[in-house]
């Protein structure tokens, strides 16, 4: 058919990821893709505060408490104000029989909810004396470009070396920061670095949240993330180049 017009790319796109959704069943998987597509238009919908710790606004509140329950986000505390709640979650980091180490090395972040949607979510000071905040905010961003592989229940994204080359911690720094990770391998030129944390929370059927990290161990340079969540997987790819003319 001449002279008709094709849809733009982004809406096609979103089109079938909203089928997709909705072949899924439930309505927390569109919310899902709205917060997705959000992300994708970052600074439409968020705001980010770095002042104290790492603060991230929602300017357009899409998931519910119910939804961040489901995730595997499960308040260790919650605390009302009015028509705010103000949760503090923590995961809890599993060792490997027989390892100790000194300090704390359990992961933790506040959310805020207004009218039963998610408006903040805010990151401690602390996790940021290794771990540059860019870093941080550029893998959020992120998130709003990865590629959804509904079969898999994962999202892949690859971020630009351009964007994160100053910014990207390396091997020394996440060791400092996690502490003792839960498995430690050599992978070719590669080191791998497991991290498995469980719910603070003692509810019954509390799944396990786990990291993978990949590092190059000639230069320690930060490869790839990759984190197996409750309800799927999520991987973050810093290997790309700048290209060349």
């Amino acid at each position: 058919m001449t002279g008709a017009r094709r849809p733009p790319v982004r809406r096609a796109l979103a089109c079938g990821l909203a089928a997709a959704a909705l072949l899924l069943g439930g309505c927390v998987y569109l919310r899902l893709l709205e917060l997705k597509l959000q992300l994708d238009q970052f600074d439409r919908h968020f705001a980010v505060e770095t002042g104290e710790g790492l603060a991230l606004t929602c300017l357009s509140p899409t998931l519910r408490a119910d939804d961040v329950r489901w995730i595997g986000l499960r308040p260790e505390s919650v605390r009302a104000d009015g028509r705010d709640e103000h949760w503090h979650v923590r995961w809890v980091k599993e060792l490997p029989p027989g390892v100790t180490e000194p300090g704390v090395h359990d992961l933790a972040l506040d959310l805020g909810f207004t009218a039963g949607r998610l408006s903040r979510l805010a990151v401690p000071e602390k996790y940021f004396a290794l771990m540059p905040k860019e870093f941080v905010t550029a893998i959020i961003r992120s998130v709003g470009r990865g590629r959804v592989d509904q079969a898999g229940r994962s999202l892949a994204t690859t971020l630009a070396e351009s964007d994160l080359a100053a910014a990207r911690p390396r091997l020394a720094a996440i060791g400092q920061l996690l502490g003792a990770p839960s498995e430690r391998r050599i992978e070719g030129t590669e080191t791998m670095m497991r991290y498995r944390y469980r719910p603070a929370t003692p509810e019954p059927g509390a799944e396990v949240f786990e990291m993978l990290l990949h590092f190059d161990t000639a230069s320690g340079e930060l490869l790839r993330w990759r984190a197996r969540t409750p309800v799927g997987n999520l991987a973050f790819d810093f290997t790309r180049r700048r290209a060349t003319k």
